[in-house]
């Protein structure tokens, strides 16, 4: 069912960025027109870069403080779709690739398409919102209780002789 509107949403997407450039190249010529399609490639692809690096050094912070990286994760996707939309010929595409691009439209999508569940697998159970607290604290009532039932469970000590 999704494929039907993802294949309706491209077409559409297609028609209305034919309908766009020809009037834009009637209004300023088809040579300004091809220019300001490549400037803003190559200006999204250098912001593109930056942008990618913020996101995934936000995400390996979240992950080492034991928080779940779910909106990061959410923009990296967004992101590597902005990029792809900075790449196709178009200004409507250029838009909303310049608009993830932005930091906090970004994250106001992400947040968005987070709360309207499009991104099912992105769960933050199993981790903490408290950077300080330990994040197996609350599992380990549980699983101690498990481990002494479990067989597959070894407890022990290990030394390491080189």
């Amino acid at each position: 069912m999704w494929f039907r509107h993802f294949l309706l949403l491209f077409i559409v997407i297609a028609i209305a960025e034919v309908y766009v450039l020809l009037s834009v190249g009637g209004l300023i010529g088809a040579g300004w027109t091809v220019f300001l399609i490549i400037l803003t490639g190559v200006i999204g692809v250098n912001m593109l870069k930056g942008q990618g690096i913020s996101v995934f050094a936000r995400f390996q912070q979240k992950l080492s403080s034991g928080q779940a990286p779910a909106e990061e994760m959410v923009e990296g996707i967004l992101l590597v779709v902005a990029g792809a939309f900075l790449i196709t010929p178009g200004f409507i595409t250029d838009t909303l690739g310049f608009l993830w691009l932005i930091p906090q439209s970004r994250d106001w999508f992400a947040k968005k398409l987070i709360k309207l569940g499009w991104f099912g697998a992105v769960r933050t159970t199993g981790f903490t919102s408290d950077p300080s607290a330990d994040p197996h604290q609350s599992s380990q009532s549980h699983s101690s209780s498990k481990a002494a039932t479990d067989d597959s469970v070894i407890e022990g000590e290990y030394e390491r002789k080189d």
